[in-house]
C-alpha cells in the first residue's frame, strides 16, 4: 500500500489507542464488584481460586455484542446522510463489513460479569439461586488489569457497561466520525491514487478493518440494552480467535445446554481478597453461619462481613 494510504491508517491506529487507553483508564475499579451465584457456585469459585468466563453467546442477555453492532450501524447510517460522496462510499464498505455473520467465526469473546450493586433484586432473582444464593464482594484490586498476563494464562480487558443509547451511540459516533475524517482528508490529498481501484478500494478496506478491530469491538462488548442497567454491570473480556483460545475452553452443563467457558485463576483465597459476602433475601434463616462453616472447611477463616439482603423477598 502506498505510504500515503498507511499514514492514514496509522493515524487512525494512534487515536484509538489513546481512546482505548482513556476507556481503561476510566474503568479503574475503585470499589467492591459483586458477583452473584449459588451457594453451590460460591464453594466451587472459593476452593478453585477460580472465576468462569463464559462464551458471550450463553450470556442472559440473547442481544449481547449484536444490540452495539446494530447501535454501530445506525450510527453509521446517519453520518452518511448528506456526507460527501467518497465518505458515504466509504461507510458503505463499512455497514457491508460490520455485521455479526460476518465477523463472529473469526473472533471469540468470553465474558465474567460482576456488579456496582450490593443488593439488586433482579440480579438475585436471575443468578443466585431466585434470592437463596449468595453475592461475593470482590475486593478492587483483582480488576487491576496488568500489562501482561501471567505465563499460561490469557488477558483480560476491564470494561464497566453502558447502558443510555445516547452514550452508546456516542462512543460509536466518535470513533466513525474520526475515521470519516481521516479517510475523507486524505482522499481529498490522495485523490489520484484513490481513482485506482485497485489501491482505493483495498485501501478502504484495511481501513474499515481496522476500526472494527478494535474500538467498535470493545464498544459493543460493553454495551447492552437499557433494561439490563439496574445491573450496573463492569465485566472482563476475554477475546482472540478461536484458534488462540479453544486451548482453554471447556464446557459445562446448564440444563440440556452446553455452555462453552474458560475458568481463570483469580488469587480469590488471598486475606482482603474477599471484602464480604451479602446473603440473598430468600436463603434460609442461618445460612449466615452456615456459609461461614463452609469457608472454614474449605480453608478461609477470615474476619470478613457476612450480610444479609435488606430486600423484602419471598421466593415461590
Amino acid at each position: 500500500m502506498p505510504q500515503e494510504l498507511q499514514q492514514a491508517i496509522e493515524k487512525f491506529k494512534d487515536w484509538t489507542s489513546q481512546h482505548l487507553l482513556s476507556e481503561q483508564t476510566n474503568s479503574t475499579i475503585t470499589q467492591t464488584l459483586y458477583h452473584y451465584t449459588d451457594v453451590r457456585g460460591l464453594k466451587g469459585i472459593l476452593e478453585a481460586g477460580q472465576i468462569w468466563f463464559t462464551d458471550y453467546r450463553h450470556l442472559n442477555d440473547p442481544s449481547e455484542l449484536t444490540h452495539g453492532i446494530d447501535m454501530a450501524r445506525d450510527v453509521a447510517h446517519q453520518i452518511a446522510t448528506g456526507a460527501d460522496g467518497r465518505v458515504r462510499l466509504f461507510l458503505d464498505c463499512f455497514l457491508d463489513l460490520f455485521r455479526h455473520d460476518n465477523f463472529a467465526p473469526t473472533l471469540e469473546f468470553f465474558i465474567a460479569c460482576f456488579s456496582r450493586a450490593r443488593d439488586d433484586l433482579g440480579q438475585w432473582r436471575a443468578y443466585a439461586d431466585n434470592g437463596r444464593g449468595v453475592a461475593i464482594g470482590l475486593s478492587p484490586s483483582l480488576f487491576a488489569v496488568a500489562d501482561a498476563p501471567p505465563p499460561g494464562q490469557l488477558p483480560e480487558f476491564v470494561g464497566a457497561v453502558r447502558y443510555s443509547l445516547a452514550d452508546v451511540c456516542g462512543r460509536h459516533e466518535a470513533c466513525l466520525e474520526e475515521a470519516a475524517a481521516i479517510f475523507l482528508t486524505t482522499a481529498n490529498a490522495n485523490a489520484n491514487l484513490l481513482a485506482d481501484k485497485s489501491i482505493g478500494i483495498p485501501f478502504m478496506d484495511q481501513f474499515v478493518r481496522e476500526i472494527i478491530a478494535s474500538p467498535l469491538v470493545w464498544n459493543c462488548l460493553t454495551s447492552k440494552h437499557p433494561a439490563y442497567e439496574h445491573e450496573q454491570e463492569v465485566r472482563l473480556v476475554m477475546m482472540g480467535t478461536p484458534t488462540v483460545l479453544s486451548p482453554f475452553v471447556t464446557t459445562r452443563f446448564r440444563g440440556s445446554e452446553i455452555v462453552p467457558y474458560i475458568a481463570q485463576p483469580m488469587p480469590l483465597r488471598v486475606q482482603h481478597k474477599i471484602a464480604g459476602i451479602v446473603v440473598g433475601p430468600a436463603a434460609p434463616p442461618d445460612t449466615e453461619r452456615t456459609v461461614r462453616t463452609m469457608l472454614r472447611s474449605i480453608g478461609i477463616d477470615w474476619n470478613f462481613p457476612i450480610s444479609r439482603s435488606d430486600i423484602p423477598y419471598r421466593a415461590s
